[in-house]
This record gives C-alpha cells, structure tokens and sequence, in this order.
C-alpha cells in the first residue's frame, strides 16, 4: 500500500514538474531568441521566469481541481503559441506581442514572405513538450485526478503564496522607473509570464477604466509644459502662393544610404544629387513605436509621439486631432492618401479619414500592373498616385511606398552588385534602396514634364530602420562601425528632403532633430498655425533633440541612455557625467513623451479645458 502511495506522489510530481519545466523552458528560450536574456548564464529573470511558471501551475490546481489534468495541458499549448508568436514578432521588433498589438495580427497571414525569414528549426521547442504531456496525462489520468480535500487545497494555497512571496522578494530591488517609457524593459527585467500579465491589466485599465477628465495633477504636467515651452520665431512662410505638397514616406530607408558607394557604384545617386537642389536633413532619428510604418505616418500628420505600446492606429483611430490635412483642407486643398497596400493594413482606412484626407486609395483601387516586394510596384505606385493628384490644385499627396519592405528577397539580382554582400540581406537591402532612388526620380521626372514641380513642395523622409539586430556584424562591417552598442544606436536614423519650387531654401542642415519635428517644419515654409505639434521647426536655429519611444535622448553631441540612465559622448562614445543643469535638460526633454501621452489618453484636443490652455 505504502508503496502504491509513493508511486502515486512520484507520479503526481514528474507530471507537475514537467509542466514547470516545460513553461520554464519555453519562456527562457524566448527571452535569449529575441535579446530579452541574451546570455546564456541562468540569472535573476530565469528564476522569475521559473517561479511564474509555479505561480501559473499551482493555481490551475487550486482553480480546476480534478479537472486541473487538462487545463495544465491547455494552458502549455495556449503558452505556446502565444510565446511562438512572440519569438516571431520579437525577432523583428524586439519586443513579445501586447493586447494592442494582437488588434493587428489579421494581418499576420499577409506578412509570410517576411514571418518566414524569421523562422529558426529551434523553434520546434515551443511543441516538443506537448505530445509528451498530453501521452503521460492519458496513461496516468486515474492517478492524476486528485480529490478535491481541504488538506490538499491548504497545502496548494501555502505553495501558491509562497511563490508569489517568492518571486517579489526576487524581484524586489528591479529598477520600474524606465518600464514606463518601454514595455520591453518589464519583459527584461520581470520575465515575460509578468509582462503578459501586465499587459492585460494595463489594457483593460486604458481602455475601459480611464478618465477623458484631467485631474490636478495631470494639468499641472500640462501647464508647466506648455509655460516651458519656447514660442521662437513665427512662420518662415516662404510662399504666398498655395503650394501643391508630396509627401513621401519611403519603406525602411536609413541615412547611411545617403552616399553610401559600394563596389564603386552610389546606392542612391539620383537622391544624392537632390541633396543640391533641397534642405536636407542628416540627424533625423525615427521614433516609431510598436506601430512601425503606422507610427511614422502619425508623427508626420499629427505631430505627436506614437502611444508606449501598440499601435496608436488601433488604440486611438478615432480620437480627435489636429493634422497637417485639416489644416491645408481650411485652406481649399485636396487631400489624398496612398498606399499600395488593402485599405484596412494598420487600420488605414479608419484613421486616414480622421487625418482629413478625402480620399484614401489603396490597393483595392490601383491597377496591379507590376509587383515588385509585396504588392504594386514603386514605379507604378507613383504613376498612378500622379494621376490623380495633379487633377486637383492645389493639392495634398500623402505616399507611403512598399516595394523596400523587408526581407528584400525581391530585389536578388538586382543593381548595384554589393559584392561580399551579395545574396545576402545586407546586399539585398541596398539594391531596395537603388530601386527607391531610381522610383523617385521617375516621378520627379513626371512631375516636371506635367509642369508642376515649380508648383510642388516634394518632402521626402524615411519611416523606420531597415536592418535590424539580427544583421548588425554585416552591417557594422559595411559601414565599418565601432563594436560599441551607442554606434549602433547612432545609426538609427532617417534621412529627410525638402525640395521646395525655384531652390528657395537649399543646404545640408546637421542639426538633430526627429521624425516629430518634420511636421512644424513644413508648417513653418508653407506658414500655417497648429496650436500644439510637440515636434519644433528644424528651421529655428539652436540646438536640436530627438527623444526616442524609450525615453532614450538624442542632442547634437550627446546621447542619453534612459534605461541606464548614463549620458555619452556621441563622438567617442565615453560616457559623461550627468550634471545638474543636464539632468534638468534631460527631464524637460521626457517631459514631450508624458504629455503626448496625456493628450492620448485622454483624447485631449476633444477636451475643451485643454483647448482654452493651448491657445
């Protein structure tokens, strides 16, 4: 009998543990996958990571009681899935997937050329387990079926506290203060079970559970912002006429491109030589969020930052803001956006009327003559946008192009030859890149031709990085960077054209600047008001900043780390001492991220009391 008791424990136990180890495993194979824990040393996330996993097990049994047998194997398949997802999306963007985030994956499907490139055979570990699981359930399941007693739900409430004492105790001396800036740094820092966790708490708190209204605290924040504010100089406003206005956001384009010769041939040549004819901005970093492509468009026509997690397209599609289309609309153009995408890819066809555009024309309404990358070609893309906007005057032309969307698989054998780079995605890269320098000077060609380039203010920007993490040792050998993570971080910048009629204004301008500041800056030129952009004119001399998604801050000598709260010389990459007048400065600059969040959140620019304080 005693022996049949034991063997009953025994049994019990592997069953158990083997759950823990398997949602232990998994998780930690997820946080070194996607640079959460890149090293392969156990530390403190593995043992939070561990101890979720008790967490989760002892609850089921305390929940489903004799039914716990199967709902510990849901639960394993149900992790993983969720945590094969987020290796997938991680590897891309280096963070696992949110509730926000999960309103876009219907778009998942349409994505495989790219969600296959980042499939590794490692990720079979995510089902390994579960037909193991689901065979020991079945030959043990009389034995795993345990009566529910009061002892034996005393003695899981006791290991269920116990885990719980056990994982704050661990995590007790974690630094929170830069979770709120990054949602990855929770994952870092507290495991990826907590994250999840957090996530779903955070959401159903945003969503269903927040205040439109300002509290004290939260005008305070808004009107010591708004007092600090510097006015600087009005509009340069360097046209009395009305101005057509392009505006085209190209797919992945970096600033290292810009000049860039490989095997003695330029990338770009035709952008290189515009660079004569335009301002053109060198020290512009992207601050796209977890919205990527979606994020650069809100930044541009809102002049906003993107929301601290998901997509700002899904989570505030129909709050009411003041945008670069309703301003021109006041002003009698016709305003159209252009994707060569479905209409309803980042929710588009929503937020693209909340911009002010009057018309969206997306790839249900584009002839599909060429397909180069995932949909309409570049060339063709320009073409037909061309064709509809020089029908009206004036007008607005807001184009966000595909064809360089990554892996860049399209582009093998195509110009220049990237020598050692060659079939490689580095290589592949820039020949996307050619192809983006020879579409646009088709449709300056075309713009000229039709007679309206002297009518036509043509800006011309990246949206986000094009490589990322997982090509950095190519990419730093190409470009010849210094293996220190700040050069790296240096990198991430965008280029910026503005090409105005006649070479109004022209010159290289070094001062840094964001993807936020673009919009003042075409407000300044065409010398329109908006009563609150959190971006300032590129224009206006001084010194320049760009504060990232993280907190993170760039000047035009420093670059500030907020997750390790040190500041570095850009030049030499040696940290500096962060001193009290900086510090300050550093603070005022995070102080654009709490507001734009505020004014989110609270869907602001509805909000009568805010108005009366803007203007």
């Amino acid at each position: 009998m005693k022996k049949w008791v034991h063997n009953e424990i025994l049994i019990k136990m592997v069953f158990v543990l083997g759950v823990v180890a398997s949602l232990w495993v998994k998780a930690s194979y997820l946080h070194y996958s996607i640079g959460l824990s890149p090293e392969l040393i156990i530390g403190r996330v593995h043992i939070l990571l561990a101890l979720s996993a008790l967490i989760i097990v002892f609850l089921n049994k305390l929940v489903f009681q004799r039914k716990a047998i199967y709902s510990l194997i849901v639960t394993d398949i149900i992790v993983s899935f969720v945590f094969f997802a987020d290796t997938v999306y991680g590897r891309y963007y280096g963070i696992p997937l949110t509730i926000p985030i999960l309103y876009q994956l219907g778009f998942m499907d349409d994505v495989a050329g790219s969600t296959f490139s980042l499939l590794r055979a490692k990720d079979l570990i995510f089902v390994v387990t579960i037909p193991v699981l689901i065979t020991y359930a079945f030959y043990f399941r009389k034995t795993l079926k345990e009566k529910n007693t009061w002892k034996r739900n005393v003695l899981i409430a006791i290991l269920l506290v116990a885990s719980v004492i056990g994982f704050k105790w661990t995590a007790s001396d974690v630094n929170r203060m830069h979770h709120a800036y990054e949602r990855k740094n929770i994952a870092k820092d507290l495991g990826v079970y907590y994250f999840h966790g957090y996530d779903i708490v955070d959401f159903a708190k945003n969503k269903w559970f927040t205040s439109t209204s300002m509290d004290e605290a939260e005008l305070q924040v808004i009107t010591d912002y708004l007092l600090a504010k510097p006015s600087g100089p009005g509009p340069v406003a360097l046209y009395d006429a009305d101005m057509n206005l392009v505006i085209i956001q190209v797919e992945a384009m970096q600033e290292f491109v810009v000049d860039l010769e490989i095997e003695g041939e330029m990338v770009t040549p035709f952008l290189n030589k515009l660079k004569e004819d335009a301002l053109y901005f060198e020290n512009i970093y992207h601050q796209v969020a977890a919205g990527n492509t979606s994020d650069a468009e809100f930044l541009l026509n809102v002049g906003l930052h993107p929301a601290p997690v998901g997509a700002v397209n899904y989570l505030h599609a129909t709050n009411k803001f003041i945008t670069l289309g309703e301003l021109l609309k006041a002003k009698s153009y016709e305003n159209t956006g252009f994707h060569g995408y479905q209409a309803s890819f980042w929710n588009r066809e929503v937020v693209y009327s909340n911009y002010m555009f009057d018309d969206f024309i997306s790839k249900e309404d584009f002839e599909l003559d060429e397909i180069v990358g995932w949909a309409i070609s570049d060339v063709s893309f320009y073409r037909q946008a061309m064709d509809v906007s020089i029908q009206n005057s004036p007008f607005y032309s807001f184009l966000v192009t595909l064809s360089s969307h990554h892996p860049y698989d399209a582009f093998i054998g195509y110009e220049p030859f990237t020598g050692e780079y060659e079939n490689t995605q580095v290589g592949n890269y820039l020949k996307s890149m050619r192809y983006v320098d020879e579409s646009i000077e088709g449709l300056f060609e075309r713009l000229e031709t039709e007679g309206v380039l002297e009518e036509t203010i043509v800006v011309i920007y990246g949206d986000h990085s094009g490589l990322y993490q997982d090509q950095k040792a190519a990419l730093s050998g190409l470009l010849g960077l210094s293996d220190h993570y700040v050069a790296w971080e240096s990198i991430q910048k965008v280029p910026l054209w503005i090409v105005m009629p006649e070479a109004a204004k022209t010159g290289t301008i070094s001062k840094t600047g964001g993807q936020v500041d673009i919009l003042p800056t075409i407000l300044d030129i065409m010398g329109l008001e908006h009563p609150l952009t959190l971006g300032e004119s590129l224009l206006v001399e001084g010194p320049g900043y760009a504060i990232k998604r993280d907190g993170s801050i760039f000047t035009d000598d420093y670059y500030y780390n907020n997750n390790e709260d040190r500041l570095y010389d850009l030049k030499s990459y040696e940290p500096v001492e962060i001193t009290e007048s900086m510090k300050e400065h550093l603070e005022m600059i995070k102080m654009d991220l709490k507001v734009s969040d505020l004014i989110l959140k609270k869907n602001l620019f509805n909000n009568e009391e805010f108005m009366k304080l803007v203007e």
